[in-house]
């Protein structure tokens, strides 16, 4: 069942798919009528959203979408049912960017499409033209099968290390442990998003894609609902401010045996959509970002020979063959290098209050602590009006 693909009409393909899935989750043990029947209620929904943005409004689409996920009170959205996950310091991600002829690349052009050149920000499955978003997968290979398999000497990559734990919403394709008795109630509930997410695109070259209907009006539910938070209540580097999505690569393939493991990708929409900088400081501030390199220049560094695809010992598992394999390839050798590499941080700095500022109390000598994130020293004034 993932990824999804379809034949003819999405529509249809999608209703076929909740219906096989129905079917699945009716049979299982251990799912009693409330489950099955909440099941159905949001393979329902999500089927009126597309029939809603098919229909020509977008608008009532939205607002159904974000009802679905926020519900009428914090505990009845299908959010609480998604679950999250923090993304940790000194985890690695990777981003790639085809090399041209005579062009050096910067950290600063590895980061999202600057904020001034929205005209190039084309649709993607959870972004919308014109909103820039930072795209990283967790693998070299990862971010290789995103680009549709270029000629792999041709791309730059840089690696991304994470500085803060932020989070992110849980949408990659269920693991064993996900079915353990304490969660298997929330995946059951989850799966059919994922699954409207996952549809790989029949038509490429479109200029619309139904199978981003579903992804796109999720982050804009994030960024939304985000935009409520920082502007009244918190601040973007609020630890339980949840910036974007994790989710499972639909470009899977049997022609590399790594599997979806190597193929999980973030998905951060930008949270400052204005910044005279032309890029968002505060998802700069989550990341050192190491100095753009390619297979052919950190080969080109060594004179030895490495040994591909070497015979592992059959007391491993299958997991821990899959990574040394993956370790002994090109792509492998190539990760490792980006994380030795030199590491830099984009200038910014973060102020952690919500946009309607903070008050202090009426106190003589009252104070708050405010964190701060800057990539260098600053200091701090007394405003005069």
């Amino acid at each position: 069942m993932f990824p999804c693909r379809w034949v003819e009409d999405f529509l249809q393909d999608i209703k076929n798919v909740f219906a096989k899935y129905i079917d699945i989750v009716s049979c299982l043990d251990g799912v009693d009528t409330a489950v099955l029947d909440n099941v159905k209620n949001l393979c329902g929904s999500l089927i009126d959203v597309v029939n809603l943005y098919y229909d020509g409004r977008k608008g009532d689409a939205f607002v159904l979408f974000s009802t679905i996920l926020n519900g009428n009170t914090e505990r009845d959205g299908l959010f609480s049912s998604i679950g999250c996950i923090d993304v940790n310091p000194d985890e690695f991600y990777y981003r790639a960017r085809e090399r041209k002829i005579g062009v050096d690349f910067s950290i600063k052009d590895m980061f999202h499409i600057p904020l001034n050149k929205r005209g190039i920000v084309s649709t993607q499955r959870y972004s919308s033209p014109g909103y820039p978003c930072l795209y990283l997968g967790n693998s070299v290979y990862s971010c290789w099968e995103e680009m549709r398999r270029p000629v792999f000497n041709n791309l730059m990559f840089s690696a991304y290390k994470v500085k803060y734990t932020f989070k992110v919403f849980d949408m990659r394709v269920p693991n064993d442990s996900d079915y353990s008795p304490e969660k298997f109630i929330q995946t059951i509930k989850r799966v059919p998003l994922m699954l409207a997410c996952s549809f790989v695109v029949k038509n490429s070259s479109d200029v619309f894609k139904p199978e981003y209907i579903i992804p796109q009006m999720l982050v804009e539910t994030i960024i939304s609902n985000n935009r409520k938070i920082t502007q009244h209540e918190k601040s973007a580097i609020d630890p339980d401010v949840i910036w974007g999505v994790i989710y499972t690569s639909t470009h899977i393939s049997n022609d590399f045996p790594y599997g979806k493991k190597f193929l999980e990708n973030i998905v951060l929409p930008v949270i400052e959509s204005n910044n005279p900088s032309h890029y968002c400081y505060c998802l700069a501030s989550l990341f050192e970002i190491s100095k753009p390199s390619c297979y052919e220049y950190e080969s080109l560094k060594e004179n030895t020979t490495r040994m591909f695809w070497k015979k592992v010992g059959k007391e491993k598992t299958e997991e821990e063959i899959l990574r040394e394999q993956y370790d002994q390839s090109k792509m492998g050798y190539l990760e490792d290098k980006l994380k030795n590499n030199q590491f830099e941080t984009l200038p910014h700095i973060v102020i952690g209050c919500p946009a309607k500022g903070i008050s202090l109390p009426n106190v003589v000598g009252a104070t708050t602590n405010v964190p701060v994130r800057s990539s260098a020293p600053f200091t701090i004034e007394e405003y005069n009006p």
